[in-house]
């Protein structure tokens, strides 16, 4: 029991009429190595999908916001440059990087 930390073992006393005490001690050392070794498992997959959700989030943020505000940023400037480009269809094709 000295080599034990206090979670790794439990302990039972009990008492007779006579008034003797009676203890008995036992391990449970693999008990708490093995849920220590869950928790770390557990711990380790939440960080995962959170990972993979923070991914996905930023994936689709740029795809349904930032894409079209960058679009529309070179429209806006197509049509600063070029005021009668509004009119045909060449602004209608300009995306991202259209001014490379």
């Amino acid at each position: 029991m000295a080599t034990l930390r206090k979670a790794e073992y439990t302990s039972v006393s009990a008492k007779t009429k006579d008034g003797l005490v009676f203890t008995a001690a036992y391990s449970q050392k693999t008990y708490a190595q093995t849920e220590a070794f869950i928790n770390i498992c557990k711990t380790l997959f939440i960080v995962v999908v959170l990972g993979v959700a923070s991914i996905q989030f930023t994936k689709d943020a740029t795809e349904l916001v930032l894409d079209p505000l960058e679009r529309m940023i070179e429209k806006v400037k197509m049509i600063a440059k070029n005021p009668l480009a509004a009119a045909t269809e060449e602004i209608d094709q300009a995306g991202v990087m259209s001014f490379m």
